[in-house]
């Protein structure tokens, strides 16, 4: 458990309490939410039927408002990044962890892969950045949740070619996890859009709707094999995109995000 005298944490802001209830909340069924916070030491709190990632949000929120509550939330961190609860799915394990991690950051906090615990890793200051004129340009362009999420930081620490190529991993794993599909790149976008794919824009029986089915498929495509694929050979200095075509693409992308969330999947 940790106490107040060994690590001393800020209140999370309520924007950081809603990521981490949205990542609970797609780890855990209903029923497991209310065992996950059992085991985390808070047996009072039982799902009661809302969207999952809701209700863990308003526990939160209750949880912090008591005195010295962001320990509390703290040790409900802990109990979610704990090793023992991804055994024999280590690869999960890493992800919840790093997604964890990219949260708590900002509060000079880091969740250790090994143990699950948190300690103290030196708080980031980006004051400078966040209120420049390429991040408000950013901001700007209303993108998708997930450019925001995975871009956003990257790009305000000015590391363009990183917040691009982070976003591209992304929408292959978000098309991937939707299409139920393990593959990859080009050929992930080609099985899981194409005609006699498993993701389907429209109901493809006039031309029209086989137009935008397969021109959503070859834009996909193309963002595979022209931006992740050549950039995950390459170091990003040989690679190099300024500020216009890094929102550029990055509005692509978004873009692209909309159009798989519109999708239906048909296995």
């Amino acid at each position: 458990m940790i106490k107040a005298n060994t690590i001393t944490i800020e209140p999370f802001e309520l924007s950081a309490l809603e990521q981490l209830s949205k990542i609970i909340g797609d780890r855990y069924t209903g029923s497991e939410i209310t065992n996950f916070f059992h085991k985390a030491g808070f047996p009072q709190y039982l799902h009661d039927g809302k969207t999952k990632w809701r209700f863990v949000y308003q526990v939160l929120q209750e949880i912090q408002r008591n005195p010295s509550g962001q320990y509390q939330v703290a040790k409900i961190i802990q109990a979610l990044c704990n090793p023992q609860e991804y055994i024999n799915n280590g690869n999960y394990h890493e992800e919840i962890v790093g997604q964890v991690n990219e949260i708590i950051k900002f509060y000079g906090l880091k969740v250790s892969l090994e143990t699950g615990k948190i300690f103290f890793a030196g708080k980031i200051d980006t004051s400078l950045n966040r209120n420049s004129k390429e991040v408000k340009a950013f901001d700007s362009r209303n993108y998708h949740e997930e450019i925001r999420k995975h871009g956003r930081e990257l790009f305000a620490e000015g590391r363009y070619f990183h917040a691009v190529f982070e976003c591209c991993k992304a929408f292959d794993k978000y098309v991937a996890e939707k299409a139920k599909l393990d593959k990859h790149g080009s050929d992930l976008m080609s099985a899981a859009l194409s005609m006699k794919g498993s993701l389907k824009l429209n109901k493809q029986v006039t031309e029209t709707d086989r137009n935008e089915q397969e021109g959503i498929m070859h834009l996909c495509m193309g963002v595979m094999r022209a931006i992740r694929n050549p950039k995950g050979h390459e170091l990003a200095l040989e690679w190099p995109i300024d500020v216009k075509d890094a929102l550029d693409i990055l509005s692509l992308l978004s873009f692209l995000f909309r159009q798989i969330d519109k999708t239906i999947y048909w296995g």
